[in-house]
């Protein structure tokens, strides 16, 4: 059987119902009723005390202003012209760097690393003491 989830709903439902007619019944009448229409609704101007600014206006209908365009000077001085190289006369001034034969890094000789054999121990061991205890001694 599910949750009576529905029968919750109306036994709550009925004691907020009848808490609702208890507070009408036991609290005052309102003591001044709300104004009637005695105030005309038709027209209602806001006043406010803050001045807002002047409204701007932006007249479109004059032609956008173009600048007119930079003078350029007329007499430029003349560059050089560069000297035209092949890349083959650039490689013939390179300086021939010498060449080192690599440094090589002797690494030291590895330690022979030796092991001796472990003395046999007799090793005794219990059932009772390699076995896994339950600190609660309960059972379903």
């Amino acid at each position: 059987m599910g949750m009576p989830l529905g029968r919750y709903f109306v036994a709550v439902g009925s004691v907020l119902l009848a808490l609702l007619f208890m507070a009408n019944w036991y609290l005052p009448p309102q003591a001044t009723p709300a104004a009637a229409a005695d105030v005309d609704r038709t027209v209602i101007r806001l006043h406010s005390a803050q001045k807002w600014p002047e409204r701007i206006v932006i007249d479109t209908s004059l032609p956008t202003i173009i600048p007119p365009p930079a003078k350029v000077a007329d007499n430029l001085p003349e560059r050089s012209s560069p000297d035209v190289r092949s890349p083959k006369e650039a490689y013939a001034l390179l300086t021939p760097v010498r060449a080192t034969p690599p440094a090589i890094a002797t690494k030291p000789a590895a330690k022979r690393r030796t092991r001796t054999a472990a003395r046999a121990v007799a090793r005794v061991t219990s059932f009772e003491a390699t076995e896994f205890r339950n600190p609660f001694q309960m059972s379903w």
